[in-house]
């Protein structure tokens, strides 16, 4: 028998596979101290010395961990990290949503686990190596957690699919969602579990260990995150519907603190709401160039609000985990802002969606381009409201902009229909010739 995780709930479930009982071990109620912020939802389950029979009863943990994402108010989403041999490296629950309140909208279980990954080997750890590891998965990962996976170079097999949002939306492994460079890639590496009775095991042979569930698991899976997805996006997009106040005339010293403990520069420069001009790129090329003399790589991202203050910009971490890119580190940075600046918050801090992105570099054909363009539409969890202007803006192109746009359009439907995120080169030709002359 598998013991249970010491100091969380037990579900009280009993799978049965082949013949064998298991106890399934409870997703994390508190996880513990965790190495780095960005990955808050992952306990490490190390010591406990805990192995998965087969990927089957993985799949089901990953649904008790979904189950216990969703009692405490976030999306119903959990995952398993297995290593080689199946043993049980750290189980993950989606935190979005802390304290009824959006705490990190990248907080979904597999870009956590990948993070909380590299955290641990940046700090000594030894693990397997990704290609050796598997995240069981209890949903087909968004783009977010798709572009994260590629970039880290982990497996992972999933409980249920997702037509609105799965990187696996036409269900055939196909994978048009990510680039044609990508696309092998994730037929190495992705995989679906076979239902008794109905769908087929979907996937590289290597995967396939056991991968089978009953339908009533399937259905478990399913009913658990649709059951959290309105209360979720109920609380994601509560708040003001009138339009925020500028902060420039905000007198609140908690909002203010909040804005500077994050940005300390923040309502340093004005622009036109909308339009960076040639004053956004010394900024942007500073943190770029300190981001790579940390090993890290060449590119920065900023925030402005609708009132055209630059209220954040952010640099990578790429050398602590090479999917801590600027715009991740700045999304999470931005909802910490909001989450602390109290109630006078909502009066003079605007929703993301709301905002201008600027990226130094654009998009490219790469696996973190993809996690980065899921993140957005994780961040804003919704169609975007109308803007004047581009709502996501980069300086340097990687690609032409007919291949942004296509990469966009081949997205599943959440962001290819409803979100529709518009990614458009700065129209300042003083901030192109100024980025595009940097000696970095």
């Amino acid at each position: 028998m598998i013991s249970n995780i010491s100091g969380c709930q037990n579900h009280g479930h009993v799978h049965k596979c082949s013949g064998h009982a298991h106890s399934a071990p409870a997703a994390p109620e508190v996880p513990s101290t965790p190495t780095d912020n960005v990955a808050l939802g992952v306990m490490d389950m190390r010591d406990q010395k805990q192995v998965a029979f087969n990927t089957a009863q993985a799949a089901m943990w990953s649904v008790d961990a979904a189950v216990k994402a969703a009692s405490q108010g976030t999306f119903g989403v959990g995952g398993v990290l297995l290593g080689p041999h199946k043993e049980v490296i750290a189980i993950s629950c989606n935190r979005v949503i802390a304290e009824g309140k959006v705490a990190d909208p990248t907080a979904h279980g597999e870009r956590q686990v990948v993070d909380w990954y590299f955290e641990q080997k940046a700090q000594g750890s030894q693990l397997p190596a990704p290609e050796d590891c598997t995240i069981v998965s209890s949903l087909d990962p968004c783009m977010m957690c798709a572009g994260s996976i590629l970039t880290g170079g982990f497996n992972v097999v999933s409980t249920t699919l997702d037509t609105r949002a799965g990187v696996n939306y036409t269900t055939d492994g196909s994978y048009p969602t990510v680039p044609a460079e990508l696309q092998q890639k994730a037929k190495d590496h992705f995989a679906y579990v076979g239902i008794e009775g109905g769908r087929p095991y979907q996937g590289p042979e290597h995967l396939d260990q056991g991968a089978t569930i009953s339908e009533a698991e399937e259905k478990r899976s399913i009913d658990t995150f649709l059951a959290s997805l309105n209360k979720v996006q109920e609380v994601i997009h509560s708040g003001p519907t009138q339009a925020v106040q500028n902060l420039q005339d905000c007198q609140d010293p908690q909002v203010l603190a909040s804005l500077k403990k994050y940005y300390p520069q923040a309502l340093e420069l004005k622009f036109k709401p909308g339009q960076p001009d040639s004053n956004l790129a010394a900024p942007l090329l500073k943190a770029a160039r300190e981001s790579q003399a940390r090993g890290g790589a060449y590119n920065a991202a900023a925030l402005i609000d609708p009132h055209g203050n630059l209220v954040m910009l952010k640099s990578g971490r790429e050398e602590r985990s090479p999917i801590r890119t600027p715009f991740m580190e700045l999304t999470r940075s931005w909802a910490k802002v909001r989450a602390e600046a109290g109630p006078e918050g909502e009066r003079y801090l605007a929703p993301l969606k709301d905002c201008t992105l600027v990226t130094l570099q654009g998009p490219g054909h790469d696996a973190p381009s993809i996690m980065e363009m899921g993140a957005y539409g994780s961040s804003v969890e919704g169609p975007l409201p109308p803007h004047d202007h581009p709502a996501w803006q980069y300086v340097l192109p990687r690609q032409t902009q007919a291949g942004v746009d296509e990469q966009i359009a081949n997205l599943p439907p959440l962001y290819s229909q409803i979100i529709k995120p518009e990614i458009k080169q700065v129209s300042d030709g003083a901030l192109v010739h100024l980025c595009s002359h940097d000696e970095h």
